[in-house]
């Protein structure tokens, strides 16, 4: 059974980081990201932040109510939505997003700055999307 404390400070956490990102969307430009170290780091570890408590989330419930005993945070995402807890996009975009917060974590390969800046534009929503599906699954279930 999933502890409902574990879902709540994994959800505030998501919102915390999310409101991050969406502060240095709104307030960097092109420009200043690329040009600024000190800018590209944090929002590096923002991003490593969001998607790390995404993953643990989903390996939380995948673990405690679905009985996952495998490693990955990419299946347990994949278990989700099996279980229909997430839609299939939201799944294929955080998977995607587990293997870039992968680069930015252990720098495989070559980060490529301006591919940060365009997930920082356009990719945000996936947080607010896959909270709001975990909350509505957690409500239905407790």
């Amino acid at each position: 059974m999933v502890d409902e404390r574990v879902i709540a400070i994994k959800l505030e956490q998501i919102e915390q980081y999310h409101s991050e990102l969406k502060s240095k969307q709104s307030s960097l430009s092109r420009h200043e990201f690329l040009s600024n170290t000190t800018e590209q780091r944090a929002v590096e570890r923002m991003f490593e932040n969001a998607i790390q408590a995404c993953a643990d989330l989903a390996q939380h419930i995948a673990t405690r109510e679905f009985g996952f005993d495998g490693s990955t945070s990419k299946d347990a995402i994949r278990v989700l939505s099996e279980e229909d807890i997430l839609d299939d996009k939201t799944a294929d975009t955080l998977i995607t997003a587990i293997g870039f917060r992968n680069v930015l974590a252990h720098e495989y390969g070559q980060i490529e700055y301006e591919e940060v800046y365009e997930i920082l534009q356009t990719g945000l929503l996936v947080y607010d999307t896959y909270s709001q599906q975990i909350a509505q699954w957690a409500k239905e279930t407790t």
